[in-house]
């Protein structure tokens, strides 16, 4: 491997394990933020160039793509913790046949998942109820990006095999120079080109094909374990099942988050679509401050499963301590801030009052609230580790029934604040599952 991917791994097997989990995190959370502000940047450009029309579009379309690029991200996660495992074993033919096995595998889901995606979209948009304008501006950005699916992919999963392979630097430096030239690339084809939302669609399509080609040659080039021939590039049936076995928990795990997510906004649809577009740029709040708390989880995840493969279980018992130190941590100071500036917040994306109102409700009411679901985040990145993916996919199941029941009935008792109350109670219900089960498997490692 080159030198900095054997420091880092070095460090994640030897080194003090909150510094090293700190360290080797901070990449990953800065490239989870410039992630986000890829939708970040396209929501701000579409409200303040376009208009209100197109950020609904951008609005019911960001869930049905929060799905995708959830079963993408699962599934790369999944595979992840096997090449750590693998990587910390030091079992490297092996890591290279389940590297090749997985991209071609994956590739294949990923063309599956976009033809899927252009047939029923659109239908299931109507079916909402969602207005027809809106749905026509969502399928303008959604057939392209649904078009570029496979190198969403592709970076996703080189990201995940690198870091694994105990690199979370290069991972980020190309997402820093993509997401530059994605915000760019918005400015020109949204605001002075007046492509509208087919423009930001192209702009975000063609960052990914550039982190893509950037990602894969960095890892055939400087990453041994990683690097494949020609006749490397076949499919072993038997591993495949057993990369199922990782991927599948895990993708499904991420997935139905998200579609929790998409069915909540149906029930919004009653009262309007300012609380509609208010609670989707909320969710993207949300999830610019899961970017922090997803970024330790992350980490844990190589660090545990690197130091599993190796043997070293105290090692394990430590990043798990040290995971829940720094997302508390975290939570005090990003909890804070959510709360006192909601609204100024919201009013990034939108000078409209009733969306702001709207975003500014769910975003003040969740800011301390999300302790629960940062404390979820280091529980499930701990069983990930570990590989008890299929742990993690049960309780986020479960909580996410619990979340879409409540908000059916609180829903239009309460509006938003029937959101808050089903959101916080799906990630108490998840603690609950997981909290003491950790605890008492970490003890008996």
């Amino acid at each position: 491997m080159s030198d900095r991917t054997t420091q880092q791994s070095d460090a994640l097997l030897f080194g003090a394990p909150l510094p090293t989990l700190l360290a080797f995190a901070a990449p990953i959370i800065l490239g989870n933020v410039f992630q986000q502000l890829y939708n970040i940047v396209d929501a701000m450009v579409v409200g303040k160039f376009l208009g209100d029309l197109p950020l609904a579009g951008i609005s019911v379309a960001s869930p049905v793509m929060d799905i995708l690029y959830a079963l993408l991200l699962g599934g790369s996660i999944g595979v992840g913790v096997l090449v750590g495992q693998l990587c910390g074993a030091g079992d490297y033919e092996r890591l290279r046949r389940v590297h090749a096995t997985a991209l071609l595998g994956g590739v294949g889901v990923t063309l599956l998942l976009a033809l899927l995606g252009f047939a029923f979209t659109e239908p299931i948009l109507r079916a909402q109820g969602t207005d027809a304008a809106a749905v026509a501006e969502a399928m303008r950005y959604l057939r392209v990006i649904l078009g570029g699916l496979a190198f969403c992919f592709l970076y996703n999963y080189y990201a995940a095999v690198l870091r694994s392979c105990g690199n979370s630097r290069t991972p980020f430096v190309v997402l820093l120079v993509s997401s530059v030239l994605h915000a760019a690339l918005d400015l020109l084809l949204c605001g002075a080109l007046r492509l509208g939302v087919f423009g930001v669609a192209c702009s975000t399509v063609f960052c990914q094909i550039v982190s893509t080609v950037w990602l894969m040659v960095y890892a055939q080039k400087r990453t041994p374990p990683l690097r494949l021939a020609r006749e490397d590039l076949r499919f072993d049936a038997k591993l495949g099942g057993t990369i199922l076995g990782y991927a599948w928990a895990a993708a499904l795990q991420q997935a139905v988050v998200m579609i929790g997510r998409f069915l909540v906004q149906g029930m919004l649809t009653p009262l309007g679509g300012a609380s509609v577009t208010g609670y989707n740029m909320s969710l993207r709040v949300e999830q610019f401050l899961f970017c922090f708390s997803q970024g330790v989880s992350a980490a844990m995840v190589v660090g545990i499963s690197q130091n599993l493969g190796h043997g070293d279980r105290a090692r394990v018992r430590s990043f798990y301590r040290a995971g829940v130190g720094a997302e508390l941590a975290l939570l005090a100071v990003l909890g804070t801030a959510t709360r006192l500036f909601a609204p100024q917040i919201i009013a990034l994306f939108s000078d409209n009052a009733d969306v702001i109102a709207a975003g500014a409700r769910y975003t003040g009411t969740m800011a301390f609230l999300y302790l629960f679901a940062f404390l979820g985040e280091v529980i499930q990145g701990y069983f990930r580790g570990v590989g008890r993916l299929r742990l993690t996919m049960i309780a986020s199941l479960l909580q996410v029934v619990l979340r879409v029941v409540l908000s059916y009935l609180l829903i239009p008792l309460w509006g938003v604040y029937g959101v808050c109350v089903a959101v916080a109670s799906g990630w108490v219900l998840l603690v609950g599952i997981e909290g003491a089960y950790s605890a008492r498997t970490v003890k008996s490692l």
